[in-house]
């Protein structure tokens, strides 16, 4: 059950939270702002046909006789009407009783009539994330043409990178208006909290922003290391409302459409049990009382500060659950949003870094700027489950760590510091960026960007992991990411856990694509397009490239989850898992056979005629279709390895998705459900919705198998799943499903286990 505010214009999700926002300051004000306007309209009246020589003391000594005027409102431009508010509506009517006897004392005879109504429609308190993207799209469309033809003009592919450079970064008066702004916001945290230190971060710290870059901000109180929240990361292929920031860098999020949900979840309801702050506005606290708040407190009291203090700076909110909590506003004047967090010395840190390896190797600056327009254009790079640039900046330095060992690694630069700089755990220190040797490198910028494509489209994301403090690529830890790249200070945070398997899958085909436009079309073509202009197109791959057809790659068709569960029996648990699959989530167990005809096609070979002649002898040798003894009837396939244990699902309902949000409601209805029922509610009730159902099912396959285990882990067994595709359609979700399995069945059969 989904409940609206009309008058604030969002939308809760039970009464309960729609009470606590109905007793906010903000419906509150509402309130007050729309009775004044309804007030407003009522107590006022329209006048034209005066003349331009008639000035706004002349109409309000004039209007005077009826009552007190608030206020007189005249149309300067056309000079056609003039609005009169009263201080009362008993006032306006009088006036309006007498409206065919208004004449000016020059003989001048005046139409008066009561005020038009409007109905009162709040602004909304911050615009979303795309409507800022899209304010100037049209002009980006046309910047785009202007860029193609600048490239193609160039001589090599290295003039052609300097050309992007010069066209993406932010022009020079842009740049002094955020440099002004950050000195003002500078002097005003410094009157507040003396001795502390304001510090740009980001990409606007190393000059590689772009006009939709946000202004990242650290408030260095003091030397004391806040440990990053560690929240828990939702599925990437699902469309709950799951999403926390993993790292609010990276994950841009639609700011009106979360309002709600991060208020509720960060304590700013009525409910919230963190002590409230002085209402005085004239309250100030010390860097040692800021820092022993609560985050939603300190948050607030930055969040009243700027609201109060710093000019142009509107849309202020607090967001509290991320791994990072941070103060988000936007600057009016230059539409810029920008993001402050407190005592984020890591972030000081990793700015400094990306600094030195800037200074090192000069190269990257262009590399970057091309790499993350390329994303851009591909869909794969901003908000949500894509690239963003600080993680783009670490996977071209890997790549040139393992070229050749062109850049050094992070490690062995923390040894030659000569002051040691640590922040909590970590190890950040680097050399003297004023002791810094530029590196001179001999490969062109054109052999670099062939390396870079050709490394990632070649990666195996499956076994091997990033890492820019050792500067090695080195074997994967775990199996719950489809790509993994560490940051360089902080080693246990993967830069890249909100990246989606299909965005990863859309990567690599894409590399693989731009490396072969590179080594075709690298030379200068008179009147055609060449080199970077090819593959900076707006249009990516065709859909059937992402399902691999006809060139199948199978190692993206299968999903293996892999669990520990109390000691069982594998019957048992193959039980619980087919419930699950079948009750819940309302999978239908199919025959093989219904399904042989929708598996992937195998790859193309070449035909000669000793393999014609093979085919016919296989052919001829093959036996007779079997049956097997369940009843299962098996066609044998050449290059399919079919197994009897294996179970065969068609999926007609997306009931992975959208589950979060019926869960509240259901539970707020029905508190003493079961876990078993109400998932299984949850999907009943997803089927009946439209929506969820797919024109085209999904087929898959499921093997399960213990593992073995030594004498130490008898107690807890090892469980692998291995889900496989078996048709041509609908890959995209079958990525979708598997990665939301991946997290749903282990819980699910911990919850079965307890019972």
């Amino acid at each position: 059950m989904v409940l609206r505010c009309d008058l604030c214009r969002i939308e809760v999700p039970d009464e309960h939270v729609l009470a606590d926002h109905n007793n906010g300051k903000r419906h509150q004000a509402l309130l007050t702002a729309r009775q004044r306007f309804e007030s407003s309209q009522n107590s006022s009246i329209y006048v034209t046909r005066f003349k331009p020589e008639h000035d706004e003391a002349l109409l309000k000594n004039y209007f005077s006789r009826f009552g007190s005027i608030k206020n007189c409102f005249l149309d300067k431009e056309k000079h056609v009407y003039a609005i009169i508010e009263y201080e009362n509506i008993d006032s306006a009517n009088k006036c309006l009783e007498q409206s065919e006897q208004c004449q000016l004392d020059d003989g001048t005879r005046l139409k008066v009539k009561a005020r038009n109504h409007h109905e009162f429609k709040s602004k909304r308190m911050l615009i979303s994330e795309q409507e800022f993207l899209n304010i100037n799209k049209e002009k980006e469309i046309e910047q785009h043409g202007i860029l193609i033809q600048m490239l193609n003009s160039q001589s090599s592919i290295d003039e052609q990178a300097e050309a992007i450079v010069q066209q993406e970064k932010l022009p020079d008066e842009i740049l002094k208006g955020r440099e002004e702004f950050f000195k003002e916001l500078q002097n005003m945290f410094m009157k507040n909290f003396p001795g502390a230190q304001l510090c740009l971060t980001g990409s606007m710290a190393n000059s590689l922003a772009t006009i939709l870059s946000d202004m990242d901000l650290v408030l260095v109180l003091n030397d004391m290391y806040i440990e990053p929240q560690r929240v828990l990361s939702s599925s990437n292929n699902s469309r709950e409302s799951m999403n926390i920031d993993e790292n609010s860098c990276s994950n841009d999020v639609d700011m009106h459409q979360n309002k709600f949900k991060r208020n509720a979840s960060d304590g700013s309801s009525s409910r919230s049990l963190s002590p409230p702050l002085p209402s005085s506005s004239s309250s100030s606290y010390s860097a040692d009382e800021l820092l022993q708040m609560s985050i939603p407190d300190r948050l607030d009291y930055i969040r009243r500060l700027l609201r109060s203090s710093a000019a142009y700076v509107c849309h202020v909110q607090r967001i509290a659950q991320a791994r990072c909590p941070v103060v988000r506003f936007c600057h009016k004047q230059q539409k810029m949003f920008c993001e402050l967090s407190i005592n984020n010395h890591l972030a000081t840190a990793n700015t400094d870094l990306v600094r030195y390896f800037l200074i090192y190797e000069p190269k990257l600056r262009s590399l970057l700027y091309t790499i993350r327009l390329w994303l851009k254009q591909k869909d794969l790079l901003g908000k949500g489950h894509r690239f963003n640039t600080y993680t783009l900046f670490w996977m071209i330095v890997c790549s040139l760590q393992l070229d050749n060992q062109q850049l050094p690694s992070v490690k062995s630069l923390s040894e030659r510091a000569n002051h040691k700089r640590q922040h909590g755990p970590w190890n950040c220190s680097i050399p003297d960026i004023n002791q810094i040797e530029k590196n001179i490198s001999t490969g062109s910028l054109e052999q670099i960007l062939h390396n870079f494509f050709k490394f990632y489209s070649k990666l195996n994301a499956t076994e091997h992991e990033l890492s820019p403090w050792s500067g090695k690529l080195e074997s994967k830890s775990s199996s719950t990411n489809s790509f993994s790249i560490f940051d360089p200070f902080e080693h246990d945070h993967n830069l890249t856990s909100n990246i989606s398997q299909t965005n990863w899958v859309k990567f690599q085909e894409e590399c693989s694509l731009a490396n072969q436009i590179l080594d075709e079309s690298s030379k200068k073509r008179q009147n055609k397009s060449w080199g970077l202009s090819l593959i900076l197109t707006r249009k990516s791959l065709p859909q059937k490239n992402l399902i691999h057809e006809p060139h199948y790659n199978p190692s993206h068709s299968s999903n293996i989850i892999e669990f520990r569960v109390q000691e069982t029996n594998e019957n048992e648990l193959d039980t619980y898992v087919k419930v699950i699959l079948k009750d819940i989530l309302l999978f239908e167990q199919v025959n093989y056979e219904m399904i042989s005809k929708k598996r992937p096609a195998s790859p193309p070979s070449e035909v000669t005629a000793n393999k014609l002649a093979e085919k016919l002898d296989e052919t001829l040798s093959a036996k007779r279709r079997r049956t097997d003894d369940d009843g299962y009837t098996a066609t044998p396939t050449m290059g399919i390895s079919y197994s009897k244990e294996k179970v065969y699902f068609q999926v007609n309902y997306r009931t992975w998705q959208d589950r979060r949000k019926l869960k509240r409601s259901i539970d707020n209805e029905q508190k003493n459900m079961s876990i078993y029922e109400c998932e299984k509610l949850i999907s009943h009730k997803l089927k009946e919705d439209h929506e969820h159902r797919l024109e085209t099912p999904i087929y898959l396959s499921m093997e399960m198998k213990f593992l073995p285990t030594t004498v130490t882990e008898k107690s807890n067994q090892k469980v692998q799943i291995h889900f496989e595709f078996q048709a041509n359609e609908q890959y995209q979700l079958f990525v979708d499903l598997t990665h939301f399995l991946t997290l749903y069945l282990p819980k699910m059969l911990t919850n079965q286990s307890a019972n």
